[in-house]
């Protein structure tokens, strides 16, 4: 009784110094907070993430996405996939981002943030 009394007692111990001792942190692999790669590659399909010229005439204000239907606010016009602004098509909608193609390109566009008042 008194050996197992001692053995929980040195384990309780023991372990918290052990945990303590390990020279650093585990680092993450990425940066979380690191800006996404200027083209993805999905599917051997290439997704543009800067084209700002294109980010520039289609702005995407919102996304909705529900059970049944999807739904995107580009320049206050609300449009649903394969309808077609500005000579682009939207393929597919996502809660940040929009996918519209163009002359068999892919473009992908994001919500551009709201700003603070602050922030003006």
């Amino acid at each position: 009784m008194k050996t197992t009394t001692l053995f929980c007692v040195a384990l309780f111990v023991i372990c918290p110094i052990t945990a303590m001792a390990q020279d650093e942190p585990t680092k993450l692999r990425n940066n979380p907070f690191s800006r996404p790669a200027s083209d993805v590659i999905v599917d051997d399909r290439i997704f543009s993430m800067s084209d700002e010229s294109v980010s520039a005439t289609l702005e995407l204000q919102a996304t909705m996405i529900g059970s049944v239907n999807k739904l995107a606010n580009v320049g206050g016009q609300i449009i649903k996939p394969g309808d077609e602004i500005q000579g682009h098509v939207l393929v597919s909608i996502h809660e940040r981002y929009a996918v519209f193609s163009r002359n068999g390109e892919l473009t992908t566009v994001y919500v551009k943030p709201e700003l603070a008042k602050d922030d003006e």
